[in-house]
């Protein structure tokens, strides 16, 4: 059997705003080659949305109803998926609220000390730009998070700027091990509802694409000589007993690199933050 998905209907799409609540309706058109093929098979279709999944321009917004309907005789299918930003709350448990989760981006300007192909970013002989520096755009995901807790968890205190240590999930995205780190920890004043107490917690998690090792270019005014030990690298041509007065490339073992190009530069890495299990924190499986 085979499932296609068509795509879209885009005459499907409604909203509304009631009281200030938002709802939102759209609609996917999909076709099967299997009269057998009921609405289990058409909805687990993997291009279609799940319940709790966000509406593409309102990140408030979640699906809470799904329809599946057979609009032509066996073959076509129709999918219609209902959004909201309406939340029900626990009349007697703070605690049971839904975690909120919305994401934005941020953009931000860091050194470029590597092209889009890994290559350092050299002049023709072979030193970096420092004067002024090279900068680059860049961005990264952040999604944030908002919970209700009656007492402070000990997360609280130890996963402010940790990493995550395994592979994670949130709303349905997929991160890898070392790409998310925690930060912006708030806790707001204590509140009440009913006879309960309780403390609303934000958090965010920042998101990047190769993670949030630092990475530095192996670079120094000193090099390790024969005996290990270290002496000052002097300028050239050789003779030159003067050392030079700004960092020069360096081959990972200590030794300058003679002749620097941006194939041959090397970097180093370092891990600055703990690894810690993010899977206990509201919102992240």
């Amino acid at each position: 059997m085979t499932i296609t998905f068509k795509g879209e209907i885009a005459g499907s799409r409604q909203a509304t705003n009631s009281e200030g609540s938002r709802s939102y309706t759209r609609a996917f058109r999909l076709i099967t080659d299997s009269k057998t093929d009921g609405p289990y098979e058409i909805g687990s279709d993997v291009n279609l949305p799940v319940i709790g999944s966000t509406y593409p321009s309102d990140g408030q917004a979640y699906c809470n109803n799904i329809s599946i309907v057979n609009s032509d005789p066996w073959q076509g299918w129709t999918a219609t998926y209902q959004y909201s930003d309406k939340r029900e709350l626990d009349e007697k448990d703070p605690q049971k609220d839904e975690t909120k989760i919305s994401f934005t981006g941020e953009v931000y300007q860091l050194p470029a000390f590597r092209d889009k192909d890994e290559k350092a970013v050299m002049n023709s002989a072979g030193d970096y730009f420092l004067d002024p520096p090279v900068t680059m755009d860049d961005s990264h995901l952040i999604a944030k998070f908002k919970t209700n807790v009656k007492t402070l968890p000990i997360w609280v205190l130890s996963y402010q700027n940790a990493v995550n240590s395994g592979p994670i999930t949130i709303s349905g995205l997929q991160i890898a091990t070392g790409l998310a780190k925690m930060t912006r920890l708030e806790v707001s004043e204590r509140q009440k509802r009913g006879d309960i107490t309780f403390f609303t917690v934000s958090y965010e998690l920042h998101i990047k694409k190769k993670g949030h090792r630092l990475e530095v270019l192996d670079a120094g005014l000193r090099q390790r000589n024969a005996s290990g030990g270290l002496e000052d690298i002097l300028n050239d041509p050789p003779g030159d007993v003067e050392p030079v007065t700004q960092p020069v490339p360096l081959d990972g073992q200590g030794k300058v690199i003679t002749n620097p190009t941006p194939a041959n530069s090397q970097y180093r890495y370092f891990y600055l933050y703990p690894e810690l299990d993010f899977t206990v924190l509201p919102g992240v499986s």
